[in-house]
């Protein structure tokens, strides 16, 4: 009897092993389930309204485009007696942190970051002297092969009266990322000769400055077109822009744009204001496109600024605006002209024009603007609102084999003020011209990109705030603890 109990007891304390055991083979399997799913399946939000711990839409749209991998090799020191490096080196982490997420790919970095003590690691910094021909110490370096880009100490913040202001890492290490990365550039030429806007300009009304600095720090080659004088366009032109001509251009100077267009399937933007005779009715006319000798007049009260100036609310379904219509971002123009669709180019199969951007409702396009003392909608012969005042045009291209292959690209704008030294970094303009300026270069990929500030913020607290506080949060916790200890001292009764 004695040993039949022992055999049961035996076999009971082997069950109750084998239960232990499986119970915590499958605790590690659900353990290293849920670290799979989590490294493979995650997501990380940000809850800043400002969006302070996010890249850039622009970062990103770039860092997604990458093919190869990008070397981020940082020399600056981390003096801890020096709090102003000790500060660099926080604020590069936290944005580097935000770098090596968005490049990873399938397990992958396609964004590898190193530090390194130059005064420490004598034999990796001379590694790096080598190989980069490195000439100056505390920079940022960023490679991809052959190619590299130094960023110094200071191209990371923006000193405005000897003071910091801000830090602008993220602007100057994505600029580096395109230009490590790009295979090549493109060339935008500017027309001139007559009276166009000029890059060189600083003025504020009519100058393009802020513009070409904008384009080249995106690794634009940028250069002048003078139909005049050139024979034709140039063959390295990969955009053409006329940035609002005052005059209007000579007809062999249009017939040379119409077969870079046609001909080389060119790419061009035409950015032109009301009350000005621009020459290019056959140039649009190929293209779809009107043009109205109007001006457009706004009554919409949501849709003027209080300068006069017109807000931009109404954006078309196009790869030109999906950003501006999914973060709601409005555009500040000046007087438009209307640019529309030319209800001709319905009959032609390989053009496809799109209207882009309109007014309100209680918009209309005033056709006696020079003559008409008070300006009023006159039925039948003022083109009623909401008006189009920007469209774009593709046409396809047929081979000899048959088949039909993407062609030119053309945008026309009712207006250039957005674009001017005044207005270029007002709500969504620059945001608009440059992702027009991609559609037309074909860079779809490269849209949505928008720039945002990286900003910190500080909680200031009083001493009575921080007791406060702590009362607050220490109330449940507490209250949980007397419960358990009331419940413990019942059950002891």
């Amino acid at each position: 009897m004695e040993i039949n109990k022992f055999n049961e007891f035996r076999i009971a304390r082997r069950f109750r092993l084998l239960n232990r055991s499986i119970q915590i083979l499958l605790g590690l399997c659900l353990i290293a389930s849920l670290n799979y799913l989590a490294a493979k399946y995650f997501d990380r939000i940000d809850l800043t309204q400002s969006g302070t711990y996010t890249l850039a839409p622009e970062s990103k749209a770039y860092i997604r485009a990458l093919s190869e991998p990008i070397d981020i090799i940082v020399t600056i020191p981390n003096d801890p007696e020096q709090p102003e490096l000790v500060q660099i080196h926080q604020h590069l982490n936290k944005l580097f942190r935000e770098y090596e997420s968005e490049g990873m790919r399938s397990g992958t970095p396609l964004i590898r970051i190193e530090f390194v003590d130059i005064y420490r690691q004598r034999k990796r910094a001379q590694e790096l002297a080598n190989r980069y021909n490195l000439t100056q110490e505390n920079i940022i370096l960023v490679a991809q092969g052959e190619r590299r880009r130094e960023i110094r100490q200071g191209d990371l913040y923006e000193v405005a009266g000897g003071e910091i202001r801000g830090f602008r890492g993220e602007k100057a290490i994505t600029s580096a990322i395109i230009d490590v990365s790009a295979s090549d550039e493109d060339t935008i030429y500017f027309l001139v000769g007559h009276g166009e806007m000029r890059l060189d300009d600083v003025d504020p009304l009519r100058g393009l400055s802020q513009l070409e600095a904008f384009l080249r720090e995106r690794n634009y080659t940028l250069a002048t077109l003078d139909l005049a004088i050139d024979p034709e366009v140039p063959e390295d032109a990969d955009l053409v822009i006329v940035p609002s001509p005052q005059a209007s251009l000579l007809p062999e100077e249009v017939e040379k744009l119409r077969r870079y267009m046609s001909e080389r399937n060119g790419r061009m933007i035409i950015l032109i204001d009301p009350g000005r005779r621009h020459g290019m009715e056959e140039l649009f006319y190929d293209w779809g496109i009107l043009a109205d000798d109007m001006a457009v007049e706004d009554g919409g009260p949501d849709f003027r600024a209080q300068g006069g100036d017109f807000i931009i609310r109404r954006f078309a379904d196009h790869p030109i605006t999906e950003l501006l219509i999914d973060y709601q971002i409005t555009a500040l123009f000046g007087q438009p002209r209307p640019v529309r669709t030319d209800p001709g180019s319905l009959k032609d199969p390989r053009l496809k024009v799109s209207q882009i951007i309109g007014t309100s409702e209680q918009s209309w396009g005033e056709r006696d603007y020079r003559t008409q003392e008070t300006i009023t909608f006159d039925e039948g012969r003022d083109l009623k609102g909401p008006v189009s005042i920007a469209a774009v045009s593709t046409r396809s291209a047929d081979t000899e084999l048959g088949i039909s292959i993407p062609g030119g690209r053309f945008v026309v704008f009712g207006n250039s003020d957005f674009i001017t030294n005044n207005r270029l970094r007002a709500f969504g303009n620059r945001t608009l011209f440059f992702n027009s300026i991609n559609w037309a270069l074909t860079k779809n990929s490269l849209l949505n990109i928008a720039t945002r500030p990286l900003e910190s913020y500080q909680v200031v607290m009083s001493e009575r705030d921080l007791n406060r506080l702590l009362l607050y949060y220490g109330t449940i916790p507490g209250a949980t603890a007397l419960l358990g200890i009331l419940i413990f001292l019942i059950r002891r009764r």
